[in-house]
């Protein structure tokens, strides 16, 4: 008998100490990383959001956390972002379950330039993100669960907006018929459309205009695009001293608003500002 309780003994540890390397194995073997999705968010001429979403696959019994992170980001080959971070609050991803997580890159093209000579003149970049994911049972340490992930994104520069003239088609006492016309230049390597155009149009320091321009207007890729505005005054309305400035050949004047535009990156927002003398000619 007590043979055979010794046996059993024995057998029960063995029991114990299988499961105890059973739920030893690597945490890796459970895990399974992919790429969702990547969004170029907040572009402008300064800089960019480049956000990558990430899923997270547990296919194991029990829930696993993920604990930190690290990773380097190379732009054109060149290393831009290296980065190794512990996370105060672990991320649990449920036995067989998944996770959808964000990971945000700031882009500024300033920096971005000083660090990689020569992208000032692309425009668009290649880059490669590469690292590990940290994973534990608990809150602590565990396996590292690498991943890589390959995209590109542009580099943006605001259109250029200049000033052509002011016409003015007829002059009374009382108002006024003008055409104004404007020419925005885009810089980039790519189109862009512009859906909407609020602006604001002061002459002096009167306001002559404020409205919106709708509908497809594209400015191919490095092209130009003239937008003309009819503009019918009541002296009375925006100030007798506008009926003194179109006497003259020049005048201060200030085109600003905000354009709503569409590109192969997503919709963006562009405020735009410019004051400076604006030619003022008289139909013959």
């Amino acid at each position: 008998m007590a043979y055979k309780s010794k046996n059993s003994y024995i057998f029960l540890v063995l029991l114990i100490i299988l499961a105890s390397l059973a739920s030893a194995q690597p945490i890796k073997k459970s895990i399974a990383i992919s790429l969702r999705e990547r969004q170029i968010q907040d572009l402008s001429g300064s800089g960019l959001l480049l956000a990558y979403y990430i899923d997270i696959k547990n296919s194991s019994s029990k829930p696993v956390y993920l604990t930190g992170y690290d990773y380097r980001f190379l732009v054109n080959s060149q290393e831009y972002l290296r980065l190794e971070t512990d996370l105060e609050n672990p991320i649990r991803i449920d036995a067989n379950g998944d996770t959808l997580i964000s990971l945000p890159l700031k882009i500024t093209y300033d920096l971005l330039f000083k660090a990689i000579p020569g992208m000032e003149a692309e425009d668009k970049a290649v880059c490669y993100l590469s690292g590990n994911f940290v994973f534990s049972y608990s809150s602590k340490k565990g396996d590292k669960v690498p991943f890589t992930f390959s995209g590109e994104f542009p580099i943006f520069r605001e259109p250029e907006v200049e000033f052509l003239a002011l016409e003015v088609k007829d002059l009374t006492i009382g108002g006024a018929d003008l055409l104004f016309s404007v020419k925005f230049k885009n810089n980039n390597g790519f189109e862009l459309l512009v859906d909407k155009l609020s602006y604001s149009l002061y002459l002096g320091e009167n306001i002559l205009s404020q409205g919106l321009i709708e509908g497809d207007k594209s400015i191919t890729k490095k092209g130009e695009k003239v937008f003309s505005l009819s503009l019918l005054l009541n002296f009375f309305e925006v100030g007798k001293e506008v009926y003194n400035i179109l006497q003259l050949t020049s005048s201060l004047c200030r085109f600003s608003g905000e354009a709503e535009i569409t590109t192969v990156w997503g919709r963006i927002k562009i405020p735009f500002e410019i004051r400076e003398e604006i030619s003022i000619t008289k139909a013959s």
